[in-house]
């Protein structure tokens, strides 16, 4: 890639950073250049306002892109010790931009500079001395660095707390590296939990939590899904729980009528074949004879709301409305 080309992404990817704090925090915050450049930093952060009531008046960045594509999706970027001054308010922005995408990528590791000074491994860069950063970009690969990933839409609200409450980014308040939730793995396990439940292989619990309640439970791997609900004659209530690393992540409450025998087993046959689809916020139909089933959901799994219908010779005779998402 040429040099000027280089320069020219380095300077867009800055320009979105700002943009990033400044949107972030509700334009309470202002971002410049400095002009004396004696840490080595590309952006220096205020607060607008009375500084003097702050416990800090100012926080540095160096940001340092790495252009794509990465050799063995590994993200690797150097920092020469003679142009790196670490204090307690100067951070490091590691970040990587996709040049099909032409956008960064939707997280990144916001460094301390003392803390790099410290864990980064020292490497000679054409007989320089040099700090190596190196992560995969696979964020669910755990390493010395996933600590310091944030969300990129989340720096500018972060930055409103470490000039509020002074000092230093909280990292453990972030705990993005427990957030971060493969939602396909996700996906396939409810379904495959709700399969069970249809056909029996989940466990009925003896003692549910909720007095004259129903308790469904299913595990596999690091997932663990729960379905407590209620049944009368006059309907079904009831609420969906996953939990990962015994911390709920997602969750669905329900709401349905009262429904005939044949109705239910037509029912539990519609959500069996279309087990990926309904229930999940997207639309989808299945018909057998005369009865039809209709799902009119909105969303994605992260959040999503929907109302499930069956219908009898065109009539309505059942209905039952949910909603859900992470939690």
């Amino acid at each position: 890639m040429e040099k000027a080309n280089i320069i020219n992404i380095e300077e867009e990817v800055e320009n979105k950073i700002i943009d990033f704090i400044i949107l972030g925090s509700g334009n309470r915050l202002i971002a410049f250049k400095p002009e004396e450049n004696s840490k080595g930093a590309d952006l220096v952060i205020k607060k607008r306002g009375d500084y003097e009531k702050e416990k800090i008046s100012e926080v540095s960045f160096k940001i340092s892109s790495y252009i794509g594509p990465a050799k063995n999706n590994n993200f690797i970027k150097d920092i020469l010790q003679k142009d790196f001054k670490p204090d307690k308010n100067f951070y490091l922005i590691f970040d990587y931009f996709d040049e099909v995408k032409q956008e960064i990528n939707d997280y990144i590791w916001v460094v301390p500079s003392l803390e790099f000074r410290d864990i980064a491994d020292p490497v000679a860069e054409k007989g320089k001395n040099a700090l190596r950063f190196e992560s995969s970009l696979n964020i669910q690969d755990k390493n010395k660095y996933s600590k310091f990933l944030v969300d990129k839409k989340e720096l500018g609200n972060i930055l409103i707390k470490l000039f509020k409450f002074g000092g230093e980014i909280d990292f453990k308040d972030i705990n993005l590296e427990e957030k971060l939730i493969n939602l396909e793995s996700l996906k396939e396990f409810i379904a495959e939990s709700r399969k069970n439940t249809l056909l029996g292989g989940s466990l009925l619990v003896d003692t549910p939590r909720l007095i004259g309640s129903l308790q469904i439970e299913f595990q596999k791997g690091d997932f663990f899904y729960q379905n407590i609900f209620f049944k009368r004659q006059k309907g079904v209530i009831g609420q969906e729980v996953v939990y990962q690393n015994n911390r709920p992540v997602w969750g669905m409450n329900y709401f349905g009528s009262f429904m005939q025998k044949e109705a239910e087993e037509f029912l539990e046959d519609s959500l069996l074949k279309l087990l990926k689809e309904c229930r999940f916020g997207k639309i989808c139909e299945f018909e057998r004879k005369e009865f039809k089933y209709k799902d009119n959901g909105e969303g994605a799994i992260e959040r999503f709301l929907g109302k499930e219908q069956i219908f009898l010779k065109g009539k309505e005779i059942y209905k039952l409305n949910y909603q859900g998402g992470l939690i």
